[in-house]
């Protein structure tokens, strides 16, 4: 087994191995397609460091990616699940989480320190079919459409930073998110204001290989909230999704009672739960 640093580009490398695990089996994943392609946006912030490791024949066998020396992502092939022993002994996180069924992992991380942290916020993922998909409706004034149709790109990241204030998402940082591989901009739905601005967004990424669509991440302006324009634009990023070929959408979004709006959002335009993360933390007096 061959261990490198990520050099610029990889991160194509882990969306085909994820795209190649749901293709064999959706249950061997630990992160979907569409969060990884998002993590585009942390590039440019430079405060991550990942690791890639690689069989004998140079296929991609699993990797993890550490952001701000605390909370590790990860994923391994599941013929190599005791990688994830060399890759947590890399890492040393503070923070993790793992899919509620992955036994063998989560065996794997407690033997290194770290427990179930009852107090985090957890994650699930969501699931829809696309047969068929709600039309959605607007308030008067606003209107539907995506970025390829020449959205000032200024006002698409402004609404980012509003609808996740405080946000690191400067104009340079969705700059290289629109320059990584799958981004497409007839994907990336926005709800117009009257002034043309962006109102409320929703990124959809697809997986062209398995028909996959995914929603990541869904936003408001906070100047244009509790007029159900998130709910319209993720309607529409499934309607274009549909449209583009994709037959089944996922979403993820917290859990937990204490940040319920986002899950109240997707259960209504028809995703429901699919799997459960569980949040691990590493003890205050632990190592």
């Amino acid at each position: 087994m061959e261990a490198r640093d990520y050099r610029e580009g990889d991160i194509r490398l882990l969306l085909e191995l994820a795209q190649e695990l749901w293709r064999n089996d959706p249950r061997d994943l630990s992160c979907t397609f569409g969060q990884i392609a998002f993590w585009s946006a942390n590039i440019p912030h430079g405060d991550w460091r990942a690791r890639l490791w690689l069989d004998g024949g140079g296929r991609l066998a699993g990797w993890g990616w550490l952001t701000q020396e605390v909370e590790l992502e990860w994923q391994v092939r599941p013929e190599h699940a005791v990688l994830l022993d060399e890759i947590l002994d890399w890492a040393r996180p503070s923070e993790l989480m793992a899919r509620m069924h992955h036994a063998d992992a989560i065996a794997r991380i407690r033997a290194h320190g770290l427990e179930p942290d009852q107090g985090a916020p957890w994650m699930r993922i969501n699931h829809r079919s696309l047969d068929q998909v709600e039309h959605p409706s607007l308030p008067d004034g606003y209107r539907l459409c995506t970025m390829a149709d020449g959205v000032d790109g200024r006002s698409r990241s402004a609404a980012h930073r509003s609808a996740f204030s405080p946000s690191r998402f400067s104009d340079d940082v969705y700059a290289a998110v629109r320059a990584t591989w799958p981004y497409r901009g007839d994907l990336d739905c926005v709800a117009l204001a009257p002034d043309g601005s962006v109102a409320s967004y929703t990124l959809a990424w697809l997986d062209e290989a398995n028909g996959i669509g995914e929603l990541e991440p869904v936003g408001t302006h906070e100047d244009h909230q509790r007029r159900g324009l998130g709910r319209a634009v993720s309607l529409f990023a499934l309607q274009r999704l549909r449209a583009e070929g994709a037959t089944e959408a996922l979403v993820a979004c917290r859990g937990d009672e204490a940040y319920p709006v986002p899950r109240l959002l997707y259960e209504s335009v028809g995703f429901r739960e699919l799997v459960r993360t569980t949040p691990f933390g590493r003890p205050v007096d632990g190592s």
